[in-house]
C-alpha cells in the first residue's frame, strides 16, 4: 500500500503541469520550491535572466497559475526574481 495520498498525487500533477507550461514559455527560467507563504498549496520561485522583462514573466506565471487552479483546484503562488547580472570576465 502506498503512503501517498490521492490529494498529494493531484497536487504533484498540478505542479508538474504548471512547471511544464512555464518552461514552454520561459525556457531560461529556473524554478525552485519555496515554503508556502500562508494558505497556498504550493509556492515557487521563478528566477529569470536579468535581461528578461520581469512583468511579462509574472503575467505568464499568473496566467498559468489561474489555469492550474481552474483545472485542479490548487493555489500555486510564484515569486519572480531576476538573476543578478553576470559580470564580464576580466
Amino acid at each position: 500500500m502506498s503512503g501517498v495520498q490521492p490529494q498529494d498525487k493531484r497536487l504533484a500533477e498540478a505542479v508538474a503541469v504548471f512547471i511544464e507550461a512555464i518552461h514552454r514559455e520561459v525556457p531560461t527560467a529556473t524554478l525552485r520550491p519555496l515554503t508556502p507563504y500562508d494558505d497556498e498549496d504550493f509556492t515557487l520561485e521563478v528566477q529569470i535572466p536579468a535581461e528578461l522583462d520581469w512583468e511579462a514573466v509574472l503575467d505568464v506565471c499568473l496566467r498559468h497559475a489561474l489555469a492550474v487552479e481552474d483545472q485542479f483546484g490548487f493555489l500555486i503562488v510564484t515569486r519572480v526574481k531576476p538573476a543578478a547580472p553576470v559580470a564580464p570576465a576580466p
